[in-house]
């Protein structure tokens, strides 16, 4: 049985972003700007590879979009507002773009001789492609960098949210980080007996985490931040083998439902399931993941 791989580019290549200069004693809003501004011009980096198809650009821009609603839910109670709400609701319908071209593209690196998959990319990336030149995308574009530098949320006047976008960052991450860890820790007990969705759900709040730990490393002290950067190389042990996972089972379902399209369109012929990991394999990915959520609870 063929073990399921992410594609080489996508797992080694990570991101070559600018490296906002943050501080410990910056107030929160500053930093919230500056990490937000870094997430978008990642976007815009990527823009013209993504639109023209590709595979690391796709793959890169939805980093950068993931990285960023990080950095929204980490700083989420001094910085959701209505705008935000409608904002969110755009980054939506272009994610539903891009995951769909991403996840192809995920697949055929799986399975590069399901040519099923290579069909549904072209017409995946002629859709993205649309709504990355669209005038939708433009004012979105536009208005979302508006908003991260002077948005609502900048001068709502709540006592509370003042004082919380004026607070040092260094104490407002530390405790930020320590409650999106005693939560990952709680949720991810018990990870071999969990279904797919729920393994699905502790992979995406890892990640999170581990992208907050990463805007976290100017704006700590070096020696506290020692403890979180050996937690950042479990973290991405375990995003990596959940994400294993779930690339083959996304790939078995999206083949799934390739063929049911054709079979519904025209007669074509029955074909064995899409299996990319035996149960073995995923035993033992499993037990590999469970021993790295033990070492980030320790």
């Amino acid at each position: 049985m063929k073990r399921s791989k992410r594609s080489a580019k996508a797992r080694i290549s990570r991101p070559k972003r600018a490296r906002a200069q943050l501080s410990g004693e910056m107030p929160c809003a500053t930093v919230f700007r500056l990490v937000g501004s870094a997430c978008l011009q990642d976007v815009k980096a990527h823009h013209r590879g993504a639109r023209n198809g590709d595979t690391v650009a796709v793959h890169q821009t939805r980093v950068a979009l993931t990285r960023f609603r990080a950095a929204i839910a980490f700083f989420g109670p001094m910085v959701e507002d209505p705008e935000w709400t409608r904002l969110k609701s755009e980054l939506k319908w272009l994610n539903a773009y891009l995951g769909a071209t991403r996840d192809l593209d995920v697949a055929i690196g799986n399975a590069p001789r399901e040519r099923l998959f290579r069909t549904a990319r072209a017409e995946s990336q002629r859709q993205l492609r649309r709504a990355l030149t669209s005038d939708r995308y433009r004012r979105w574009f536009k208005d979302i960098v508006d908003w991260v530098n002077h948005g609502p949320w900048s001068h709502m006047s709540d006592h509370r949210l003042v004082r919380l976008r004026a607070s040092p960052a260094c104490e407002y991450h530390a405790r930020r980080l320590a409650g999106w860890h005693e939560k990952l820790v709680k949720r991810s007990r018990g990870l071999q007996g969990m279904g797919g969705r729920k393994q699905h759900r502790v992979r995406l709040a890892s990640k999170r985490l581990r992208y907050a730990i990463e805007f976290s490393e100017d704006v700590l002290p070096k020696d506290d931040f020692a403890r979180w950067r050996a937690i950042v190389k479990q973290l991405r042990k375990a995003q990596q083998i959940l994400g294993e996972l779930h690339d083959a089972e996304a790939a078995r379902a999206l083949a799934a439902e390739l063929q049911q399209r054709i079979k519904t369109s025209r007669a074509g012929r029955q074909r064995k399931p899409l299996e990319l990991l035996d149960k073995k394999e995923k035993e033992r990915l499993l037990q590999r993941a469970a021993v790295a959520y033990r070492r980030i609870a320790a």
